[in-house]
């Protein structure tokens, strides 16, 4: 998988080029948030080897690391088949646990993923490293801006007939607990011009941002065909965070669901569902499965089987 990350690099821990689950650490890269680089990640005999395919780059409009590896992607996604998903992970994530849910993604929903790995695990599951991890995300911004343009740019390429009879993948983007909240504040920035139009479908899993004035966000975001966003009212994560910190949590409230621009997935009481935060890539029921599998790939989940839309709620419910 392609990692994008702003995260200060362990340089002690590459050797000619390659790292392993250590070689990005919990801060963020030293020379300014908006410095990324680029690596790609496989597992290899159950261990993480990291490849560095760039020195570090301030992102301008002219100049994001790096090209090539974007290309490289474009005609492995072309020659694969598979459906891509560009993911934005959330608080209390080392890059080791970064790349295991990516990595849980690719083989529970057969895609290949681009992660957008930025620092959110400034010391454990505390609210002060909560406070520090929203500061993190909001300065985050203009990195995932600036990648989201170039990631489009160079995907578009080449623009000619034989290209764009060969390209029938599907790329969405997911955005997943405190990831939202980063996510929120690009929306809401000047800075945002669309750029989420090249996305299938966009999904907010659990996203740890206020249920109250969401619509006027998300009514911003712009789709190549769906926005989704998925609840669970028993999610344990969001609990802490609503008891902790703030107001009903988006993930976790199942009301006021009225953004014009959004579909509500309400997966509560659902078998095996309980208290998970990770419905993605948690077991839990073969419905739940079956909706990310096919949002995930770029299909419509309003249409998996056992699920109904309850009009009441503005929501789609377990049968």
């Amino acid at each position: 998988m392609l990692v994008i990350t702003n995260r200060k690099i362990n340089k002690s821990n590459f050797i000619n080029g390659v790292g392993d689950h250590n070689a990005f650490g919990d801060e963020p890269n030293v020379k300014g948030p908006n410095e990324t680089r680029i690596a790609h990640a496989e597992k290899v005999n159950g261990k993480w080897q990291v490849r560095l395919m760039s020195e570090p780059s301030k992102i301008t409009a002219n100049n994001i690391p790096s090209r090539k590896a974007f290309n490289e992607l474009r005609d492995k996604l072309r020659h694969s088949g598979k459906n891509c998903v560009f993911f934005v992970h959330g608080f209390n994530q080392s890059f080791e646990k970064n790349l295991e849910k990516a990595y849980k993604m690719q083989q529970v929903h057969n895609v290949e993923v681009v992660a957008f790995s930025w620092p959110s695990n400034p010391g454990g599951f505390k609210t002060k490293e909560y406070r520090v991890a929203k500061r993190n995300a909001v300065a985050s911004v203009g990195a995932l801006d600036a990648t989201l343009e170039k990631f489009g740019s160079y995907l578009k390429e080449p623009f000619n007939k034989e290209a764009l009879e060969s390209c029938n993948v599907k790329i969405s983007f997911m955005t997943y607990s405190l990831g939202n909240y980063l996510f929120q504040n690009y929306v809401n920035n000047a800075s945002y011009e669309e750029e989420t139009r090249i996305f299938h479908n966009v999904i907010l899993c659990q996203a740890d941002v206020d249920n109250a004035g969401h619509a006027h966000w998300v009514d911003q975001i712009e789709s190549g065909k769906k926005v989704y966003i998925t609840i669970n009212e028993n999610d344990w994560v969001l609990k802490w965070s609503d008891v902790n910190f703030q107001k009903d949590r988006l993930g976790r409230s199942a009301k006021h669901l009225n953004a014009s621009n959004a579909l509500y997935f309400d997966f509560t009481d659902g078998p095996g569902v309980g208290k998970t935060h990770g419905v993605f890539y948690q077991p839990t029921n073969d419905v739940v499965k079956s909706f990310f599998t096919r949002v995930l790939n770029g299909e419509r989940g309003e249409f998996t089987q056992g699920l109904v839309f309850d009009s009441r709620m503005n929501a789609f419910r377990f049968e």
